[in-house]
């Protein structure tokens, strides 16, 4: 049967009602659907049954066995959380069918798969140990209580063994050095990065912060039709002295590279002082080609331009961005207490 086309120049979310699958549902938020939820709750409904089948009748199942259809197809260019071609979509089937249901519940979001089909170009095998890596980390790196430490229907009481979320987060947010602000002009949440207000030097405290912003950005986007985030990095106030250790510079690259794969539409580096070129020759080795391509580096009205325009130009770009990054507008002044206790896809300021 030919698949079922349907090319939409909209980035609105179609409804889609997720039925009883076994253990439990599948309850996404903030997710741009696209087809991704209707074939993942198919496909663990199809296993569900299979399994009560062969149970019955003293069999195996093979969960593959007519399940691949292209009915369901949906192809939306306007959008990074939709597929983009067939083959797209067949490699997802083929990832998602890899995943055991436990992992498949525990995906942060539909369009997963696609992120990481698309990170490694395609290559099935790799993408699949990707996915399965990225799934154990968010587990044993406990995200879910990272996002959900201010979130009062959600947040546990930890025990006396176990380290606050909250109490972490609402220390290193403090100084403002990572926060959600502001959107472009197709509404990817623009997150601002000032490594010179950094007032920890707590490493695995300060990848959980940094999870917890990226999470954050992502929900954002999220509302608005996007999976991807902008990255402002202004440098304004950075010293060699509030450098973070290498290991700390790796594991943040491993952690956008292989855990957000497919999360940065671009990175603005603002401000960047003369030996900043020192330390990128260091970095650099660690950057994916693809992400290299993705960053900007923004001195001067000439450098600004391209951020400039990513915000719809320049009385845009003057009114909602910072001062960092062009913006002339005097913008409040960055409240962690009144950020941290926002809905989670709502930025800073947000009107």
């Amino acid at each position: 049967m030919a698949p079922k086309k349907r090319v939409t120049a909209t980035t609105a979310t179609p409804t889609v009602t997720a039925t009883s699958i076994g253990k439990g549902e599948l309850e996404k938020d903030h997710r741009s659907l696209h087809g991704f939820e209707v074939f993942t709750v198919k496909w663990l409904s199809h296993k569900n049954e299979s399994s009560i089948t062969a149970a019955t009748a003293g069999t195996s199942s093979n969960d593959d066995d007519d399940f691949s259809s292209d009915d369901d197809l949906v192809i939306d260019l306007t959008t990074d959380n939709a597929y983009h071609s067939i083959e797209e979509q067949r490699g997802c089937r083929q990832i998602l069918k890899s995943l055991t249901e436990e992992e498949i519940q525990s995906m942060p979001d539909w369009a997963m798969p696609l992120r990481h089909y698309r990170a490694e170009k395609g290559d099935i095998a790799k993408a699949i140990a990707a996915i399965k890596s990225t799934l154990a980390w968010r587990k044993e790196f406990q995200i879910d209580k990272i996002v959900n430490a201010f979130d009062k229907t959600k947040q546990s009481t930890a025990l006396p063994d176990e380290e606050d979320f909250a109490v972490i987060l609402t220390h290193e947010t403090e100084t403002g050095k990572i926060y959600t602000r502001g959107y472009d002009k197709d509404g990817r949440a623009c997150m601002y990065m000032r490594p010179g207000n950094e007032n920890t030097m707590n490493e695995d405290n300060n990848m959980r912060h940094l999870a917890y912003q990226i999470e954050k950005a992502i929900a954002c986007s999220n509302k608005n039709g996007h999976g991807k985030i902008c990255l402002i990095i202004d440098y304004e106030g950075f010293t060699l002295s509030k450098a973070p250790p290498m290991s700390t510079t790796k594991k943040t690259l491993d952690m956008l590279q292989k855990h957000y794969a497919e999360r940065m539409y671009r990175a603005y580096v603002c401000n960047p002082p003369l030996y900043f070129r020192s330390f990128w020759a260091l970095i650099k080795p660690f950057v994916d080609p693809i992400t290299k391509q993705k960053v900007c580096f923004c001195s001067g009205k000439k450098g600004l331009q391209q951020i400039v325009d990513d915000m719809g130009g320049p009385e845009k770009a003057k009114l909602h961005l910072e001062k960092c990054a062009g913006g002339v507008a005097d913008l409040r002044a960055f409240d962690n207490i009144e950020y941290l206790n926002l809905p989670f896809n709502v930025a800073f300021d947000e009107k």
